[in-house]
């Protein structure tokens, strides 16, 4: 037979769990009372529809990758394949070099890379990708013939002047981007191709032009400007038929 001591205990125990649930029902009430009054204050509940967002000024698509067997396109049985060196970040436009000769075709620079320009007027690094450009333009900054000095002889600091000079010039370069903000700066031998009917032309954007010893300004050329999109690319092809056309016409009697 159970002890009083035991049967006390027992009845104890019995009354601190019904204590127990009767508080936890409580709190449960609580919580969906708070719940429903947040609900009618227009608190909690679903959260609110978040507000349509605009696009961005600027889009582009780097080509920060090479293709893998994924990605790359599917060969023909019939021979025929894409060209291997297209790239989903160049963008149709042409080059104008400052002989006048425009070359249209395909723009881009390095893989993964963007222009590294150093911005004259705030003294900082900005990196523009070429898709966001909308058009470049070189900035003559100075030229000159630089004269040729060598040291008089071995271990005198001495320079004599040999008679002979060199054509030297500073560029800087205003980009444009496609939402009409400049940035104007030094560009330190950023390369940018132009690819066209399977082929790619390489020229360098710099600050400093240096021509041979010897030569004249009027023989260094160099990139008077860049404009990106399919008009501006449309315009120089015509415009290079147009000469190929009159090239090819007999001289009239």
């Amino acid at each position: 037979m159970m002890s009083s001591a035991w049967r006390a205990q027992r009845a104890g125990i019995r009354r601190g769990a019904v204590v127990r649930a009767a508080g936890a029902c409580a709190a449960l009430a609580m919580l969906g009372v708070l719940a429903v009054g947040a609900a009618e204050n227009g608190q909690g509940g679903s959260p609110p529809v978040a507000a349509e967002q605009k696009e961005p000024d600027i889009t582009f698509v780097e080509d920060d990758a090479e293709p893998t067997a994924e990605t790359a396109p599917a060969a023909s049985p019939f021979g025929e394949r894409a060209d291997a060196g297209a790239r989903k970040d160049a963008v149709p436009g042409y080059i104008e070099l400052s002989t006048g000769a425009k070359l249209p075709g395909r723009i881009y620079t390095t893989r993964a890379k963007r222009l590294k320009i150093y911005n004259i007027e705030h003294k900082v690094y900005e990196y523009v990708p070429v898709p966001a450009c909308k058009r470049m333009e070189v900035i003559v900054e100075w030229e000159r013939d630089d004269k040729e000095w060598r040291f008089k002889e071995a271990g005198n600091p001495e320079k004599v002047y040999t008679g002979r000079s060199y054509p030297v010039r500073s560029l800087a370069w205003r980009l444009t981007l496609r939402n009409d903000h400049e940035v104007v700066g030094h560009i330190l031998g950023q390369p940018l191709y132009v690819r066209e009917d399977g082929k790619a032309e390489r020229y360098i954007l710099h600050q400093r032009d240096k021509g041979p010893m010897g030569g004249s300004l009027a023989d260094v050329a160099y990139i008077r400007r860049v404009v990106l999109g399919q008009e501006a690319y449309d315009e120089a092809v015509a415009e290079l038929k147009a000469k190929a056309d009159a090239a090819g016409q007999p001289k009239a009697k």
